[in-house]
């Protein structure tokens, strides 16, 4: 049996009820993601619930559009954190200090190697060998990993134990 090929053009109201249905669905959505702006925004509408995780960081922000004296008090604090170590005479070690969760590294150091003598000849030092921010695994942060830390390399050629140290400064937000 074969069916009739003929096909029906639609009617007038269909073609108007599809293409309002067709403006409701995305034309209206255009529309207004055209005309908010954040000068239609009431003053603290948009909360973090209601934003998608990271949708605010460096690339989206104007340059010094978000200053110290814009945020709350004790919205963002850096913190210092360090290790100690004891290093046997002899020896190299490196001293890792490390940031807690949720805290980027924005600077570090060390505090020195004590005990500390003149440094001459025939008299061997503790010294370090780098200092620099570092990853989980101790290691410099290469393509684009990020730090977590700051490591010291100390090698101690004195004839004693030297204790060395490292510190971390973290950004908590």
């Amino acid at each position: 049996m074969k069916l009739p090929t003929k096909v029906r053009r639609p009617s007038a109201s269909m073609v108007i009820a599809t293409t309002a249905l067709v403006l409701a669905a995305g034309g209206a959505g255009a529309f207004a993601q055209s005309q908010i702006n954040g000068k239609n925004l009431v003053n603290k509408s948009v909360t973090n619930a209601k934003m998608a995780n990271k949708a605010v960081n460096n690339r989206v922000l104007a340059p010094n559009s978000v200053l110290a004296s814009t945020l709350a008090p004790g919205a963002i604090s850096t913190v210092l954190r360090y290790e100690v170590l004891n290093v046997p005479t002899g020896t190299t070690a490196n001293v890792f200090a490390r940031c807690n969760s949720g805290e980027d590294v924005v600077g570090g150091g060390f505090g020195g190697i004590n005990p500390t003598s003149w440094i001459g000849q025939g008299n061997p030092q503790a010294h370090v060998s780098f200092s620099r921010p570092a990853t989980a695994d101790g290691q410099a942060p290469t393509n684009g990993r990020v730090p977590v830390g700051w490591n010291v390399g100390v090698v101690n050629e004195s004839n004693q134990v030297v204790q060395a140290s490292s510190y971390v400064v973290c950004l908590r937000a």
